[in-house]
């Protein structure tokens, strides 16, 4: 009785390190979004951030650098993008800003705020006004790809905008240190779209508390959801920009 105790215990220890070693969030994860412009892949590590999208380049995220790369294969060269870059190009926006508004006011006053309202419809970046973005959550709950998901609706400008659903870390399996490098990577991209016209038009990604696992968008239903989680092994090679690509500027004068 006491061997058969003694065994009952033993498969008890090994099967409760089999649930925890199950459930244990993954430092490597991998997490593929299919949409209708193709697919598109998160590769997430402690202190970095591979993002490849339908298009030939893809990005990558930093943290110890606080800067974002554009590394287009084809060419054989990226383009970095940090807090410096980003200065010179709030430079650049706001003199271009200074140039439209002067060529605005030549035109009769009748025709000044038509010519203006299709600039801005073309132009985000010449849009210095400020917009409200928050979010409504709306308590409901659903599944993707078999990860749980809160339902949340983004306001812009009082006015409903795209339809999340969002995961947190712990649903996704993602480790803490694997998502501080995320939210990381959140908090620069804010920093650098701060002043260019474009910060009300990204997702408030800082105050999701998760991951979007599905993004639909109101105006032209457009959607994107996740279909696949994994938690296999990342080579080095999968952040590594090739030494011999070239850094190019990201645009005249902004080095």
């Amino acid at each position: 009785m006491t061997r058969i105790a003694i065994s009952i215990a033993a498969l008890g220890a090994v099967l409760a390190g089999m649930a925890t070693s199950a459930f244990a969030a993954s430092d490597e994860s991998t997490l593929v979004y299919q949409g209708a412009s193709g697919q598109f892949t998160v590769d997430v590590r402690p202190g970095e951030v591979r993002i490849d999208d339908a298009s030939p380049d893809w990005q990558l995220y930093d943290e110890s650098e606080q800067a974002i790369y554009t590394v287009n294969p084809a060419a054989r060269s990226y383009t970095r993008l940090d807090k410096s870059a980003a200065s010179s190009i709030r430079s650049q926006v706001e003199r271009l800003r200074a140039q439209v508004d002067a060529k605005v006011e030549e035109l009769p006053e009748n025709q000044r705020a038509t010519a203006r309202a299709a600039l801005l419809q073309s132009m985000p970046a010449l849009d210095s006004s400020e917009h409200r973005v928050g979010l409504d959550r709306t308590g409901r709950s659903e599944t993707v790809a078999g990860v749980e998901c809160d339902v949340v609706q983004v306001v812009r400008d009082g006015q409903p905008a795209e339809t999340l659903c969002v995961a947190d870390a712990d649903a996704l399996g993602i480790s803490t240190r694997s998502f501080d490098s995320v939210q990381s990577m959140f908090k620069l991209m804010q920093t650098l779209l701060a002043g260019t016209g474009f910060e009300a038009a990204g997702l408030p990604y800082l105050s999701l508390a998760g991951m979007p696992i599905r993004f639909t968008d109101t105006n032209t239903g457009e959607k994107r959801q996740l279909v696949s989680v994994s938690h296999e092994s990342l080579p080095d090679s999968q952040f590594a920009i090739p030494d011999s690509y070239d850094e190019k500027a990201l645009a005249p004068g902004a080095r």
